[in-house]
């Protein structure tokens, strides 16, 4: 179980996370959608030990989060310059010596041997997702992971994620286009104003589109003035 309870962070006097609550069920697949600044990432760093919260808890499994549980990979990852793909997952490797590189690597189709640096933006985040599920910890979280995949490498991710999840991991990711959750999300939870405003199971998805939009909502008024 992961529980975050009362959590809270600020940039100096701006307030992002504020007196979060949040608890998810471990070894499903949860969704997190907000609009643009509403706290997606920086909860994500806090979570992944990249931040640290001024207040609240984070309690993973019984006990405190701690960083070498979570494994995050970012919207735009990092890549050291002139690694090959190869190197960048053998770093992986180092704690989680089982990792078969090659047969997951069948699934992903990467020319491991080639710098990454020379990698389109799309190979770059699968070689990204495949560093995370090397690092074999239990709490996975991908941030905008659908980003920049064509249409073949989103199909595949949807597959991947599900499948992690029926292995014991518990998934956490976000995505500006909610409907690119639906497929693999057990719960999807709204974020606004630094907190969980509402969380769905898979049998409400179909309340989604109407709630978001109720949140995102032009007023009349500046549509009638576009007439």
């Amino acid at each position: 179980m992961l529980k975050l309870e009362d959590l809270c962070f600020s940039y100096e006097k701006a307030v992002v996370i504020n007196h979060l609550n949040w608890l998810l069920e471990p070894g499903k697949v949860h969704g997190l959608v907000g609009m643009n600044g509403s706290g997606k990432t920086t909860l994500f760093n806090v979570l992944s030990g990249m931040l640290v919260p001024q207040a609240g808890s984070v309690i993973f499994n019984d006990q405190p989060l701690h960083p070498d549980k979570c494994a995050m990979m970012e919207t735009s990852p990092f890549f050291y310059p002139m690694i090959s793909g190869k190197e960048y997952l053998e770093i992986f490797r180092l704690k989680n010596p089982g990792f078969d590189i090659a047969l997951w690597n069948g699934l992903f189709h990467l020319p491991l041997t080639e710098v990454v640096d020379n990698y389109s933006t799309g190979m770059q985040k699968r070689l990204a997702l495949l560093g995370l599920i090397a690092s074999g910890r239990l709490l996975l979280i991908l941030d905008e992971p659908f980003n920049g995949l064509d249409f073949e490498a989103v199909r595949m991710v949807q597959q991947i994620i599900p499948a992690l999840a029926d292995k014991g991991k518990t998934i956490l990711l976000s995505s500006h286009i909610p409907e690119s959750l639906t497929s693999v999300c057990h719960t999807i939870s709204f974020i606004r104003d630094g907190k969980i405003d509402f969380t769905l199971h898979k049998d409400e998805f179909g309340k989604l589109p109407e709630l978001i939009d109720s949140e995102s909502k032009i007023p009349g008024d500046i549509l009638q003035k576009m007439n």
